[in-house]
């Protein structure tokens, strides 16, 4: 096939056109410059001002490479598809391509000066991308490149951002000294620099082989970068760009942070695409690894913080719910797993397991108190030896819509209440006596209850009854029952239903009746026993008939 230089010039056309942005060619200089083994570059944009507001933008990019020597620059640079590193996985790939992306800034004028091996070269390329090539008498060090395009004054602070962008999303972890001016500006350099361990990054493992670097950490928001010595590749969602390892560990893409940088990545020629092949599916395996590690980190780390010895301070307190956050989102994933490490802390100052507080919560409440709340802990001394195990809490951990501990009690099948609202103790009150027998009546029949008392319990009315469980103590609205023929039940005097039943007592003594034991079979754990107290107050209505 022959090659005419107007297909070389679209071909050219089509090869800039791949790259998403006009300043990616800075990625590709500073790439460039890496491989060839630099420890720094600069950038500096210079604004070079002409008459009539008009400029000449100098765009100067210098390493302190090995340079190239007049071989390189005939057999790699300037031929558009020949480089000296197809098939080399250990460089980005291309080094003529990606030198051909600083006409996707579309300059007017190209000046390349470098050196190598005692030869000294200057290389002009004009907006038509044709070049001419001069031998230089003085040597160079490394490789400038310089750009220069014409425009307005006011362009320059556009510029400037941009390039400071393209350098800070792109190069911020290359492993060399980067360095941003814009002269005009008067600020000096800038260093493009970042490291990929963010503060807020509490619960990190990492994999170093070879060149290979990978962190993986549970943060938020999440995030995954995938780079290549450095130089970032795609950034982005977990869903977007862990497409193998979604099946295995979808669970925590809600909060995966995940920095890799491997030699086994590589990009299409446009450099915005990781290429799905074997190393990018390498990589994705040790993620898939680390995510496992890091769920078994996340329950050590919780265990042994619940188990602290001592008093339970608000500091630890911040980190203990900083962390359950996080195991929050592991819960579908890790499943039963998660019922035995003693990972919550009890008020009582130890730590237990999800099924453990299942085990210990008799009517399937369990009761929650702020750190410091010495009024709560009155209550957590009646609530405990009741049945009732109450655990260290915050409202926000408590929140019924939103809080982390209500959701990892009800996958357990426990209600989460404050312990104050739980458990209370009875100030029994006289009065009442046929009311409270014929109400009685009613509930042994139906199952319910042996024996009924009048009391208050609480500041409020907010319960009709309470489910007693010694001489003065009692549980408001347990969620469980258990079976126990001797079963006795408080009914608050203050409350509106009941006053309401006793002023009809004496005109509609049945309905009055009804009201109340119906009123309590609806809010007992198990309504099948309203058919129950309907059979009972039949019976009980035959018998005053059959008396009258």
């Amino acid at each position: 096939m022959t090659v005419t230089a107007s297909s070389v010039d679209e071909l050219l056309a089509r090869l800039v056109a791949q790259f998403a942005s006009p300043y990616d060619f800075l990625r590709e200089l500073v790439q460039n410059a890496m491989d060839a083994g630099s420890d720094r570059v600069e950038v500096v944009l210079h604004a070079h001002a002409l008459p009539d507001d008009a400029v000449v933008f100098e765009l100067e990019i210098t390493d302190a490479g090995s340079g190239m020597d007049e071989a390189i620059l005939d057999g790699e640079l300037t031929r558009l598809f020949a480089s000296g590193k197809q098939g080399d996985r250990t460089m980005a790939g291309g080094f003529g391509v990606g030198f051909v992306s600083v006409f996707a800034w579309e300059p007017h004028a190209v000046l390349l000066q470098t050196g190598r091996g005692g030869e000294a070269w200057e290389l002009t390329f004009g907006a038509d991308r044709r070049f001419e090539k001069h031998r230089l008498d003085e040597p160079v060090e490394g490789t400038t490149v310089r750009l220069f395009r014409r425009g307005r004054a006011a362009e320059r602070d556009g510029i400037a951002e941009a390039v400071r962008d393209s350098l800070w999303r792109w190069c911020r972890f290359c492993p060399v000294e980067l360095t941003f001016e814009d002269v005009a500006a008067a600020r000096g350099p800038e260093r493009i620099h970042d490291v990929p361990l963010p503060s807020d990054e509490a619960l990190v493992v990492t994999h170093e082989v070879g060149d290979a670097s990978i962190r993986v950490a549970f943060a938020v928001p999440p995030h995954v970068t995938l780079l290549r010595h450095g130089l970032v590749l795609a950034e982005g969602a977990p869903a977007d760009l862990l497409p193998h390892a979604r099946a295995h560990i979808e669970a925590s893409f809600d909060h995966l942070r995940v920095w890799a940088d491997s030699p086994g990545l590589r990009t299409d020629i446009g450099r915005d695409h990781v290429v799905d092949d074997v190393g990018r599916l390498a990589v994705e395996r040790t993620i898939i690894a680390k995510v496992h590690e890091l769920r078994g980190a996340l329950v050590e780390r919780l265990v042994a913080l619940a188990g602290t010895a001592g008093p339970w301070s608000a500091p630890l307190h911040r980190e203990y719910a900083y962390l359950h956050e996080h195991l929050r989102c592991e819960r579908d994933a890790m499943g039963t797993a998660l019922d035995r490490p003693a990972v919550l802390r009890r008020a009582g100052g130890t730590a237990t397991s999800f099924g453990a507080l299942a085990r210990a919560a008799k009517f399937g409440v369990v009761g929650w108190c702020e750190p410091d709340d010495a009024v709560a802990f009155e209550s957590v001394a009646l609530a405990e030896p009741c049945g009732v195990p109450v655990v260290f809490a915050t409202a926000a951990d408590a929140d019924p819509h939103e809080g982390w501990l209500t959701e990892a009690l009800q996958a357990v099948d426990l209600e989460l209440r404050p312990v104050a609202a739980v458990v209370r103790r009875i100030a029994p009150v006289a009065g009442a006596t046929s009311f409270v027998e014929l109400l009685a009546n009613v509930l042994r029949r139906s199952g319910h209850a042996h024996a009924v008392a009048l009391g208050r319990f609480g500041e409020v009315p907010d319960a009709m009854w309470s489910l007693a469980v010694g001489d003065d103590v009692a549980v408001v609205a347990p969620r469980r029952v258990p079976d126990d023929d001797a079963r006795r039940l408080w009914l608050d005097e203050r409350h509106v239903l009941l006053r309401a039943a006793l002023v009809h007592l004496p005109v509609q003594p049945l309905v009055a009746l009804a009201g109340v034991a119906f009123a309590i079979a609806a809010s007992w754990p198990d309504t099948a026993r309203l058919e129950a107290v309907r059979d009972a107050l039949d019976e009980l209505r035959a018998s005053e008939g059959a008396r009258a």
